[in-house]
């Protein structure tokens, strides 16, 4: 939990700027998160000293600023770096990269990289596609969906990895709406929709708060 949105009660006029800032670093990983929380509530103080009194919708914009600052400075890291990628032939370096899971679910791993082992090669391959947000060609999208059941290993296809859970709430901050986020992600829309609620990120529209 953050050690900042603990403690807002305590801060006096800070509190709206610790819950928009609480709001927006979800899908920060943990170990940065409560550096980025204190950066947007420093930034947000500082553009209500300079600015007076200032609308919500301003501030919600200077704090987005602030977490699409850091995000930026991660991707400038990670270019120096190159995943390694399993193949036929061995080990190889991948032209894409993209940041690993802090899960540390290695279980999970496994079960995937046996999953991976069941699958044709060319369903491997959207995947990837898919992954590094390449689009589809018609047939491979025709392809895609006659064959995704494939890659439900799940129990209960509502349920969400830790690194998914932070990439929807990320998308949702960006403004993406929650039918681009479900089309994105490959996931049904009532997912999306839990998952946000869960992370109080909206409110419960009516179809899901008339099962409560």
């Amino acid at each position: 939990m953050s050690w900042l949105y603990d403690r807002r009660e305590q801060l006096d006029g800070l509190r709206p700027f610790v819950e928009i800032a609480h709001r927006l670093t979800y899908p920060v990983p943990h170990h940065d998160r409560d550096d980025v929380e204190q950066e947007i509530v420093i930034t947000l103080k500082r553009v209500t000293d300079r600015r007076g009194e200032t609308a919500e919708n301003y501030l919600w914009g200077a704090a987005r600023n602030v977490v699409r600052h850091y995000w930026r400075k991660q991707y400038r890291q990670a270019r120096r770096f190159r995943h390694l990628v399993e193949t036929n032939r061995g080990e190889m370096v991948a032209e894409t990269w993209r940041f690993v899971s802090e899960d540390g679910d290695n279980a999970a791993r496994l079960d995937a990289i046996a999953t991976l082992a069941t699958l044709p090669q060319r369903l491997v391959e959207i995947g990837h596609k898919r992954l590094n947000g390449e689009r589809l060609s018609e047939a491979d999208e025709l392809y895609w969906m006659r064959h995704k059941a494939k890659l439900d290993c799940r129990k209960r296809g509502d349920q969400l990895s830790e690194w998914e859970k932070r990439r929807v709430a990320q998308l949702h901050n960006q403004g993406m709406s929650v039918s681009k986020i479900a089309k994105a992600m490959g996931r049904g829309r009532k997912t999306i929709d839990l998952c946000l609620v869960k992370a109080r990120l909206r409110e419960a529209p009516p179809y899901l708060a008339s099962k409560r």
